[in-house]
Parts: structure tokens; C-alpha cells; sequence
């Protein structure tokens, strides 16, 4: 499971003075639904478009199945990919937009586009022409037109945005089940955190095209737990009296606080073990963060990371 499918080292793309994306090392692990986040105008849809063959690196490398450099070229095949929205026929049936694509690609296997219709959940549409499709149904139809050729990564950009929350659940399910059932790598974008932390199994967080964080669903889980927050000067100095009481999940956040995610219940015997050690502690206290809070702080919407 920890084998990396896609990294990349040092991407950069600028328009003119702007960069789109400044150097991003990112690294997906293959089976992984990978959330990434970022706010509108993070550089998202940029590093998608450059990892899906849209568009060139200006610097970097990009290395994908075991394949970097013009070598790509041999496996875009197997990158399926849903960005900027759906390049679909409004006058042709949701069927026939796929027999298209199929034509295109040379798949002429016989109930293949059934097969597909049938995973997003479109097979009963029958006749009813795209254009007067619902935009859950068109961007169903997208990821549909994506899979055409059994891609081995998905990537999908904002696919959830402006959904309403039966559309949102749907896609949510739909990846979900393309990830356990065909063990499909999935790369997902959004600005909203909080529901992407409902499927994905890997995060990376870019701000201003900076990659500020990449991090699990089990890291960013603890992150976000209820937990004891001690400040103090020498965050050190502390850890002995914590080893001494017998903690074990704590962490040393910054150079000024000590996260400690277990018996909450003892915090004031903690903090009078911690005064009798002679460690100053500048407050201690039990605190939380929800995930979007999380997400605004480390993206400038708040003081800390």
C-alpha cells in the first residue's frame, strides 16, 4: 500500500509573474484516494491539468507508474481524468457520449458503455439528451467518460462543487466504490475539506501554489481531536513528566506547544506534575479544531498550523 504511484519534484508553472504552482513535491500511494485541498485559486486545477498531460511544466519532473520525462507519454492511457468540466454532447444521450469516446479510444467491447452507465448510476436515462441533464447527473457522466479504458488513476477536479447535498453523496459513494472494488488511485480536488475528509485516504494542502502540508486521514484526524494543549517555553522539559505518568499519544506541535490526545480526564493532576518539575506552563487547557477551522488556519484564515 505504500507504494508511490504519482510524485512529483519541484512542479512550477507561472503565468507571467504569477506562480500557479511553486515547486510542489507531492507523493500519492497507489490505492490511495487522495484529497487534494486548497481555496479557489490555490493552483489546483493547474497541478492536475500538468500531471494529466493538459499542460507543460515550466521546471520540475513528474513521475508516474514508473515513468518520468517523455517516457509519459506510453502511459497517459492510464490516467482518466475529469477537469474543468465535462466535455460532454448536450444533443446526444449519455450513451451515446460514450460510444464516442469509446470509438475514440478503439474500445469497441460489446455492453461496455452499459457497464459504465451502470457504475456512475446513469443506466436509466435512456433517451434523455445531456443537455437536459441535472449538473450531478452531467458531472456523473464526466467521470463516466473518464473511466473510458480502465484507467489506473482517476483525477477528478472539484467534482462536488456546486452540488447539491443528494449530488454530493452520490459522487461521494460512486468514488468510494471505484477505489475498493477496482482498486483505483484516485486524486480529488476541493476547497471544502470537511467533505472530502469523508472518503479520502491521503491529503495534500496547497495555498498560493505552495504545497504547505501533506499528510493521512490518521494524522489529520488526531490533528483535529480532542486533545490536552499545554504552552509552554521549553516543550522539553515537559516530556519526562509526561513519560513518567505513563502518556504515550502526545506530540510536540511547535516550539511552544505539547498536544496530548489521551486521558483528557487527568489534564489538572498533569498540570500539577508538571509545577512540581519546576516546568513553567503558560496555560493548559482542553481544546479542539474542526476540520474547516484546521484547514482556514493553515491556509492564512487563522494564527496557527
Amino acid at each position: 500500500m505504500n507504494e508511490i504511484l504519482l510524485g512529483t519534484r519541484d512542479l512550477t508553472k507561472q503565468f507571467g509573474r504569477q506562480k500557479a504552482v511553486d515547486r510542489v513535491s507531492l507523493h500519492i500511494r497507489k490505492g490511495a484516494i487522495y484529497g487534494f485541498i486548497g481555496r479557489n485559486g490555490a493552483g489546483k486545477t493547474t497541478f492536475l491539468r500538468m500531471i494529466s498531460g493538459l499542460a507543460k511544466p515550466d521546471s520540475g519532473e513528474i513521475e508516474m507508474f514508473g515513468y518520468r520525462g517523455k517516457e509519459l507519454k506510453e502511459i497517459r492511457s492510464r490516467v482518466g481524468c475529469l477537469i474543468e468540466g465535462p466535455g460532454i454532447y448536450g444533443s446526444m444521450t449519455a450513451a451515446e457520449n460514450l460510444e464516442v469516446k469509446c470509438r475514440l479510444t478503439g474500445i469497441r467491447r460489446k455492453g461496455y458503455v452499459e457497464e459504465l452507465l451502470q457504475i456512475v448510476g446513469l443506466s436509466q436515462t435512456g433517451r434523455k439528451k445531456a443537455k437536459h441533464f441535472s449538473m450531478g447527473m452531467r458531472q456523473r457522466l464526466g467521470i463516466a467518460l473518464a473511466l473510458v479504458g480502465e484507467p489506473d488513476l482517476l483525477v477528478l477536479d472539484e467534482p462536488i462543487n456546486g452540488l447539491d447535498p443528494q449530488g454530493i453523496a452520490e459522487i461521494r459513494d460512486m468514488v468510494l466504490r471505484l477505489n475498493e472494488e477496482r482498486n483505483m488511485t484516485i486524486i480529488i480536488s476541493s476547497h471544502i475539506l470537511e467533505e472530502l475528509s469523508k472518503i479520502a485516504t491521503d491529503y495534500g494542502i496547497i495555498h498560493q501554489g505552495v504545497l504547505i502540508k501533506e499528510m493521512t486521514r490518521e494524522e489529520l484526524m488526531r490533528r483535529c481531536s480532542e486533545r490536552i494543549e499545554i504552552q509552554l517555553e521549553e516543550p522539553e522539559k515537559a516530556l519526562p513528566v509526561l513519560d513518567a505518568m505513563g502518556f504515550h499519544a502526545y506530540q510536540v506541535a511547535d516550539k511552544n506547544h505539547i498536544h496530548v490526545f489521551e486521558r483528557l480526564e487527568e489534564s489538572a493532576a498533569l498540570n500539577m506534575e508538571l509545577a512540581k518539575a519546576g516546568v513553567a506552563v503558560t496555560s493548559l487547557s482542553i481544546t479542539s479544531e474542526d476540520l474547516e477551522t484546521y484547514f482556514l488556519n493553515l491556509t492564512g484564515g487563522g494564527q496557527h498550523a
